[in-house]
């Protein structure tokens, strides 16, 4: 024993050994309450000089500290803020799924929620009955997102692809926020290519996001009071604007719409009439649907147009629907759309760090103590990329998800990751599934997407290039988009 050890035959030895059994108590507690690995910081900033920049695909250097420290959660200390990074499904689904209720908070983003204004998004706000009452008000409004209204919007969106293909980026914006903003509010967007003050504050309040909504991007986010510096911006102010206009200004034209008895049918127009409502939950869930819905719609899109144009994909009878477009009632029939839709969330998640959680009370994982308080960053990215899950992940290859005859392989993994995690997971999933398949599966009955070729003839060589930030958006592309044949572009006219 301890205490034998040192013989206890005066009082100095009697305090030695005392201090000693404290340090080694400590010692076992601080063993026991030890952090997951990762770099080790500097005195007072911690790992502040350690963070990769947003604009410089952080979850990549994420995905690489895994490795070089040999765990799936790493963890940083940044000023008092700590972080941890899930960089594997196990973590992710055993922390975010499993004990999702201890998960779900968020934490404070004074750059994107008060600088800015985008406190008003559900998906920003914490954990608790505000929340709820936001998530529960948009799932019982999704019905107005029907399929009706979804084959004309890809109509429309077909339409434009025909009269002016190069024009494609203006047109799947267009095509996003005016079918986004038809639905909720009833709300009629200018013609593709005309100015439009929706889809203008739609694309404003997109681009805050991808600048301002991965934790940290700015020294605000650990020291709030820096917020009122923050405000004074140029760019900061217009998108405070933009947020101002997608906060209320599409609610204000419902209701006077409405009290006028001219109106069109919509999520907003249905919550307006019900008894006892909340007129600003209401308000914010509708506008948080509006530009949700329009962002994760027009990256998807785009980044299918970009593998299409830089990846060889098989020649397959995957549109094969006879004389007419493809409705949601045939996908269970082309398998090959559905894997195609996985593999384009997989291979370049729309949101490769997903929103920040926070931990709500103390807890264990895997040996390590996790903190109450601490910011939990899902990698969305490294899990899609986990080659032992998705063999050979940087390469894109739809097939991964479907048998040698065709059908969907059901050992292979969902990419779940896509939707997000726990009780934060998208709440719009099966209205972006539907738009995703009626919208892909038709482009591919109506065009040919190939490389784009210069004044020479030449066919310019394809570039996968991406931009960086909380949204992961293709940077500007060419690319030839051009009607499969007389007889399909008949099949748009006559829809």
């Amino acid at each position: 024993m301890l205490f034998t050890f040192f013989k206890l035959t005066s009082p100095l030895a009697g305090v030695v050994a005392i201090l000693a059994v404290a340090l080694f108590t400590r010692i076992l507690r601080g063993y026991k309450h030890r952090s997951p690995p990762g770099p080790s910081g500097w005195p007072i900033v911690g790992n502040l000089f350690d963070l990769p920049p947003s604009t410089n695909e952080p979850w990549k250097v994420y995905q690489a500290w895994s490795v070089k420290y040999g765990s799936d959660v790493i963890h940083m200390k940044v000023l008092a803020t700590r972080i941890i990074v899930i960089n594997l499904v196990k973590a992710a689904s055993d922390l975010l799924t499993q004990k999702s209720a201890i998960y779900a908070d968020r934490p404070r983003m004074p750059m994107l929620q008060e600088a800015i204004g985008l406190g008003w998004h559900f998906g920003f706000m914490p954990y608790g009955d505000g929340w709820r009452q936001h998530r529960r008000l948009f799932a019982q409004h999704t019905g107005t997102f029907t399929i009706a209204k979804q084959l004309k919007w890809t109509n429309i969106l077909l339409e434009n692809l025909l009269s002016s293909p190069h024009n494609f980026i203006e047109h799947i914006q267009h095509f996003a926020t005016g079918s986004s903003l038809e639905a909720t509010f009833g709300i009629q967007v200018n013609p593709s290519g005309t100015p439009d003050p929706f889809i203008e504050a739609a694309k404003q309040v997109v681009q805050s996001m991808v600048e301002a909504g991965i934790f940290g991007s700015y020294l605000v986010d650990y020291l709030p009071f820096l917020k009122h510096v923050e405000r004074l911006k140029g760019q900061v102010k217009e998108w405070s604007i933009a947020s101002n206009v997608a906060a209320h200004v599409p609610w204000d034209a419902m209701t006077k719409a409405v009290q006028l008895g001219d109106f069109s049918p919509s999520a907003a127009s249905e919550l307006f009439e019900s008894d006892n409502l909340d007129q600003t939950i209401a308000r914010q869930t509708l506008a948080s649907m509006f530009a949700s819905g329009s962002a994760a719609t027009a990256s998807t899109i785009t980044i299918f147009l970009l593998a299409m144009r830089c990846k060889k994909l098989r020649k397959s009878r995957s549109t094969v629907v006879g004389d007419r477009l493809p409705e949601l009632s045939d996908e269970v029939n082309l398998p090959y759309i559905t894997a195609l839709i996985r593999e384009i969330g997989r291979w370049n998640p729309v949101v490769p760090l997903a929103f920040p959680h926070m931990l709500s009370t103390d807890d264990e994982y895997d040996g390590h103590h996790l903190k109450a308080g601490t910011i939990v960053v899902p990698n969305s990215w490294a899990i899609l990329h986990d080659p032992e899950v998705y063999s050979e992940p940087e390469s894109f290859n739809p097939s991964r998800f479907l048998t040698r005859h065709g059908l969907l392989n059901p050992l292979v993994n969902d990419p779940e990751a896509v939707w997000g995690y726990g009780r934060r997971a998208c709440p719009g999933r099966r209205i972006a599934a539907s738009e995703l398949f009626l919208t892909i599966s038709g482009i591919l009955k109506v065009f040919k997407i190939t490389p784009a070729v210069n004044n020479e003839s030449e066919v310019i060589q394809p570039k996968c290039e991406f931009g960086s930030g909380l949204l992961r958006y293709p940077k500007p592309f060419k690319c030839s988009i051009e009607p499969r044949s007389k007889e399909v572009v008949e099949l748009i006219q006559l829809f």
